[in-house]
Formats: C-alpha cells, structure tokens, sequence
C-alpha cells in the first residue's frame, strides 16, 4: 500500500486554476496546504542529505576493507590469504544470520554503522600487520612467511566479519527507511525511488572503492611504498571515515524487528518460509562464489603470471569498480524503464562468462592485458549486485521485514564466498568453478519464480480485502 501525499493536486498553480469557482479557497486553507507542501520538501532534503552522508562515508571505509581481499592471496602467502578471506566471509555469515538484527534492535542504524566502521578500521591494520610477516617473494606473490603473519589474519579478519555482518543490515534498514520516506515525501512509487537512490549509492560506493584501489597500485609501484604501509594508510582513512558519519549523520528511525531480543536475533531466520527470500538468492550466491574466484584463484595464478606481478591487481580492481560504478547509474534507469528482470539477466550472464573464460578458453595466463577482460565482466555483475539486486529486496521486502531481509542478502553470499575461499585454500578450485556457474544459471529462473510468487501473493491479498469490503 502507497502513502499517499494528501496535497499531491493542491499545488499553488492548482490553486490559481481553482480561483473564481463556486467554492474558492479560503486563505487559511490555502496557507495550510502550502505549509505542508513545504514541509514535504524540506523532508525530502533532509532524507537525501542523510543518504549522502551514509553513501560517501561508507563508501570511503568499505573501499579500505575490498582492497586487501583482492590482495590477500599475493601479498601474504597463498593459504593464509585464502584462509583470511574464509574467515572474514565465515564470521559475516554468522553475525548477519545471528546478531546483526539483534545489534540493529539494539543500537539503530546510525551507532549500528558507526561501530561497523570501527571495526573495519581494525580489521583493515591488523591485515597491514600480517602483510609484514611475509618473508619470501617469488614474482611479487608472498610464499614464505613467519608463523605469526596467519594468527593476526585470522584475527583482523575475525573483527572484519563482525563489522560487516552488522554494518549490511543496518545499511540496509537505513537505505529502505530513507527510500520510504522519501517516496511519501516527494508523491512517487517507492520502486522507483528504490532504483533512483540504489543507481546511485552504488555510483558513489563504487567510483570511491575505484579511486582506493587505484592509490593501491600507485602508492607501491610509483610511490614506492611497500604493502604495510599502504594499508596501514588505509586504515587511517577507514578511521577518519567513520567518525565522519557518527559526527554527521542522526538516526533515520529506520523500522527494527519487533518482539523480544531472540525474536530479533532471529529475524533473518524467521524469513526463510517464505519461498521468495530463497529464489532471490541466486544472483547473492552467485556474486559471492564470483567474487572469491576472482581474488583467490584468478588473481595469483592468472593475473600475477600475465602480468609478472601482483602491482596491477590494485589497477585491474580499480577498473571494475569504476565500470561497475559507471553502470550502476545506467542500470537504474533501464531498471525503471524496462524492470529490473532484464538487468538481473545481464548480471548472471557476466558471471557465467568470467567463468567460463578462465578455465575452459585456453591459457588465461598467456593474454597479457587481455586478462582485464576478468575484471571487466565483475564489474558489470557488480553493478548488477550492488544497485539492482539490493533494490529488489527492497522492493520485495519493506518496512520492519528489511533488516531480516538485507542480513540474508549477507548471509548468503559470504556463506559462498566462505565455501568458495575454503575450497581454494584447499586446491579444491573445480569445485568452486562448478558451484558459482550453477547458480549464475539459476539467477533467472529464480527472479521470475520470486515474481511469480509476489504476484500470487498481492492478487490473493486483494481477493481478500473485496471480500471483506463487501461483506
């Protein structure tokens, strides 16, 4: 059911055509509506000025956070970098499926952000640590380190799982509560609001995760910094961007799940019966496998050997996330003209494709720059990812159904970027293949069945509500 705004045919030149009739307006009428129009304005202002403040911020610290996973595997040694990731995806998965909703309830979205953040700020300084360890190189990739350089992954990673467990639900219910608003405020459908403001978080989150890993590659190749210090740079700036949002941002009054703190707790858990949050897995599922493919098995044993180093992977990432983030804004307005099944369809074919092409077309570490054509195809399935895909569930998903709705988002693609980082830490690399194209073929079929579903459900609901209306 939309809000409606109750003034939406009361503007001034409405007015003016209403003049002269035989039931003029009076002036205190009149001075009431222009009142409320302009308090739906400044509510609008307000609502988008908090989304800024959400997505630079975020932005800038989530970037600090990417950029070690697609370092992990070469700039500490093959195992305990794929080890790292596995526990960073692993402690996601459990915070969001356990205690995100619950810390939600608990703190709101504003302290729920800010803590995530701090957390990311660590987990980022503690990698900047372990990359010190690293005691032999062969090709720029890290093969031989002390005994201590895992312990410290683990940990950092550990402190980076929590944060983002906690940080993707409260984004989420923030980003929902916003779109909300907004829609009410400015008298338009929240499905094209979801898409607006979706194109463009991922535009800013994306264009900013770009320009971090670009500096990546320009600190160390033409700075001449080496690794440690990169990082430990990043982790200042993941800081410096956290108490940016606890100072500028306020509460959103985004809707936390009711009932008691286990009923909280487990609100993610508690959406698994209805058959759509599992259909609209695919594309979550599929991203996660994609992603831990790319930074684990593409990055050293494809990029490093085409291009004798692992310097330009802070480059090749910084290119994808410039494509995603130029795609993004595109996407959301073909996602508003022609729905969002088509652009869900190019993102699953992207994946397929990234796949496809690293194992079964020749020698990927033969084609020099040509292996950019990896990053070029996660990009386009990022942008998919990062604007389209979360606009759905918030489309599927309103109000207090939100935050259960985004911890499931996370927890399902860091359980496969979980599964798929254990695997490559375990030379088990055909299984991961396997796992991330079928679930890029089953992206489709589950977009339509969630449709369907939805469908099924708003007809029966209407169904109802005549029934009643006439009895």
């Amino acid at each position: 059911l939309k809000l409606q705004n109750p003034f939406r045919h009361n503007r001034p030149g409405a007015m003016a055509a209403e003049e002269g009739s035989t039931s003029p307006m009076s002036s205190t009428t009149e001075g009431t509506m222009r009142e409320a129009l302009t308090s739906s304005r400044q509510e609008s202002k307000r609502c988008r000025r908090e989304f800024s403040v959400m997505s630079w911020t975020l932005a800038i610290n989530h970037a600090t956070v990417t950029t070690p996973i697609l370092f992990a595997s070469s700039v500490l040694t093959n195992s305990n970098g794929q080890a790292g990731n596995a526990m960073l995806y692993g402690a996601t998965l459990i915070c969001s499926l356990f205690f995100s909703t619950l810390i939600f309830g608990v703190l709101g979205s504003k302290k729920g952000l800010s803590l995530s953040m701090g957390l990311y700020c660590v987990y980022v300084g503690l990698f900047a640590t372990a990359a010190l360890m690293c005691e032999e190189k062969v090709d720029g990739s890290c093969v031989k380190s002390n005994s201590y350089q895992l312990i410290i992954n683990l940990a950092g990673a550990f402190v980076g799982g929590i944060g983002a467990g906690i940080l993707w639900t409260c984004q989420g219910a923030f980003f929902s509560s916003i779109c909300e608003r907004v829609a009410v405020a400015e008298d338009r459908e929240t499905p094209n609001v979801t898409a607006e403001l979706a194109g463009n978080f991922a535009l800013i989150f994306l264009a900013m995760e770009a320009a971090v890993r670009a500096s990546a590659t320009l600190l160390t190749k033409y700075a001449h910094l080496n690794y440690p210090a990169v990082f430990y740079i990043f982790s200042g700036l993941a800081l410096a961007s956290a108490l940016a949002f606890h100072v500028l941002a306020t509460e959103t009054g985004s809707t936390a799940p009711s009932g008691s703190l286990c009923a909280k707790a487990t609100s993610a858990i508690r959406l698994w019966k209805d058959p759509k949050i599992w259909v609209l897995q695919c594309t979550n599922l599929t991203f996660g496998f994609a992603a831990a493919w790319l930074g684990g098995y593409v990055g050293r044993y494809i990029v490093n050997p085409a291009l004798h180093g692992a310097q330009f992977i802070g480059f090749a990432g910084a290119m994808l996330s410039a494509l995603a983030s130029v795609l993004s804004a595109g996407l959301g307005v073909v996602a508003r003209k022609l729905g969002k099944g088509p652009v869900v369809a190019l993102g699953a074919a992207a994946f397929l494709m990234l796949a496809v092409l690293s194992k079964f077309v020749g020698n990927p570490a033969t084609w020099g720059w040509g292996v950019l054509v990896f990053y070029l195809l996660m990009g386009i399935g990022r942008a998919v990812y990062e604007s389209t895909n979360k606009a759905i569930f918030a489309d599927f998903f309103p109000g207090e159904a939100s935050a259960g709705a985004f911890a499931n988002v996370f927890v399902f693609g860091t359980l496969a970027s979980t599964i798929a980082f254990t695997l490559g830490a375990t030379s088990k690399n055909l299984s991961e293949l396997y796992l991330l194209m079928i679930f890029a073929i089953l992206t489709v079929p589950g977009y339509i069945t969630a449709s369907f579903v939805k469908r099924c459900e708003e007809s029966s609901s209407a169904d109802c509500a005549e029934s009643s209306s006439s009895a």
